[in-house]
């Protein structure tokens, strides 16, 4: 069932309620399962689709009038060879709609599913799905269908040097821009368009930043063939013109600013994690209020057959089919998925037990277990000292250092004997078999 039939059975059983407000708060909520495949738009080094895990991230947005969504709890899994999920276990989220009143919810919940997967080294793949949940759906523990996920390659350890955050923010803007001026103009306007220039290496492998780029201008993405492109009617779709400009720097200018916050304060800060980069992405959020100057509703140019505003999947759910723009639920769409992309070009945040060792861990041996000289929480344990060997062979030697197992090796085995010799009377075990002096074959 797509998204739109979903909203309009959602009306349906919101309606089947009652007209009459109820005396008391209705929420809902329910355990929501889903089902997909992953998909690779270019082969991952060292990464194939059951090496990825498919999980719910914790963080949700509503649409509607006065609605909070919240994620209870998750459920992840793997996806088979082929890259279907779930495979043996269940892919879900306990999902709560409320709205604080009598008044039945109207809006859903924007859910984000994420495929992540390292090679326990350099390479990461990521991607990630954005899912419309229903009030009915939360309500009947529905099992949905997602479209499939996209997975790019990402960095497994989180960093953005000065030239790729330059060469980021310059392509992204300067595309924006000619974007703007080739749906205004045309392929008359191609000789104007610039772009960031040459990409310095291992800064996006993804393509993350083309990402966002189609995210927020659809069809109208026409940079990639400016000498092509199409240019609208301006004079009579000014305002559809001029809202396709401000989601493009909405979206634009809330993943520069995002980019730059999570950089400083998580990365460089030290103390990178999903808390931490959701709250650079409220902090950054203000940037996607420009989609409120929006004015008219979505219309189709009748020269070029241009779609104005227009967004790509999953967003453009948020546009009906009669082209009203819903901009709570624009904006809201467009924080989650930019949070992926933008994550996409800064690396991933760290994961204890993954086996790649990156600030804010101390260590990370692989797993999650305590007592092996790496915490669950990936700090250093001290286990004490670890004795081996016998006589003089006999070493004493920490269990753990830095993190990590310490192999206790005895020492060398001298002799001893023959009888008559000082080390037949030292009450030393000198080569180290286990007997001492006139106890020891050799001093006999």
């Amino acid at each position: 069932m797509d998204t739109l039939t979903r909203f309009a059975v959602a009306s349906m059983v919101l309606s089947s309620l009652g007209s009459s407000p109820p005396a008391h708060a209705v929420d809902f909520q329910g355990t929501v399962h889903f089902e997909g495949a992953v998909v690779f738009p270019a082969p991952i080094p060292g990464i194939v689709a059951d090496d990825l895990q498919i999980s719910v991230k914790p963080v949700t947005e509503a649409t509607g009038n006065g609605e909070k969504c919240s994620i209870l709890s998750v459920s992840s899994d793997n996806p088979d060879v082929g890259g279907n999920y779930p495979d043996a276990g269940d892919v879900n989220a306990e999902i709560l709609l409320e709205r604080g009143g009598p008044q039945i919810p109207d809006g859903v919940c924007i859910i984000t599913l994420e495929a992540t997967g390292t090679d326990g080294v350099s390479v990461s793949a990521r991607g990630s799905q954005t899912v419309f949940v229903t009030a009915s759906e939360i309500d009947t523990g529905a099992t949905l269908m997602v479209d499939d996920i996209a997975v790019r390659e990402s960095k497994a350890i989180a960093g953005i040097d000065r030239d790729c955050r330059t060469w980021v923010i310059r392509h992204l803007k300067k595309r924006r821009k000619c974007n703007f001026l080739l749906l205004k103009q045309g392929a008359l306007a191609a000789g104007k368009c610039k772009d960031g220039g040459i990409e310095p290496p291992d800064c996006d492998p993804g393509d993350h930043v083309e990402a966002l780029l189609a995210l927020s201008h659809g069809g109208n993405d026409q940079q990639t063939d400016p000498n092509s492109a199409l240019a609208i009617d301006s004079s009579l779709l000014r305002d559809q013109l001029k809202c396709q400009g401000n989601i493009g720097k909405a979206a634009v200018n809330f993943g520069i600013k995002r980019l730059k916050l999570v950089g400083k304060k998580c990365v460089d800060g030290g103390v990178d994690s999903v808390g931490c980069r959701d709250d650079q992405s409220r902090d950054a959020r203000r940037k996607l209020d420009k989609i409120d100057s929006c004015v008219g509703d979505q219309m189709t140019d009748g020269g070029s057959g241009l779609l104005v505003p227009d967004v790509d999947p999953p967003c453009d759910v948020c546009i009906d089919g009669g082209g009203i723009i819903d901009r709570k639920c624009l904006k809201s769409c467009i924080q989650l998925v930019v949070d992926e992309l933008s994550d996409g070009i800064v690396g991933d945040v760290p994961v204890c037990g993954n086996g790649i060792l990156q600030s804010p861990e101390f260590c990370d041996d692989g797993n999650t277990d305590d007592l092996d000289c790496c915490s669950s929480t990936c700090t250093v344990e001290n286990l004490g000292d670890q004795t081996c060997g016998v006589g003089a062979c006999e070493v004493t030697e920490p269990v753990c250092q830095a993190g990590e197992p310490v192999a206790c090796v005895p020492g060398t085995p001298g002799t001893e004997g023959p009888m008559g010799d000082p080390t037949c009377s030292d009450t030393i075990d000198n080569d180290c078999d286990g007997d001492t002096d006139g106890a020891d074959v050799d001093c006999q």
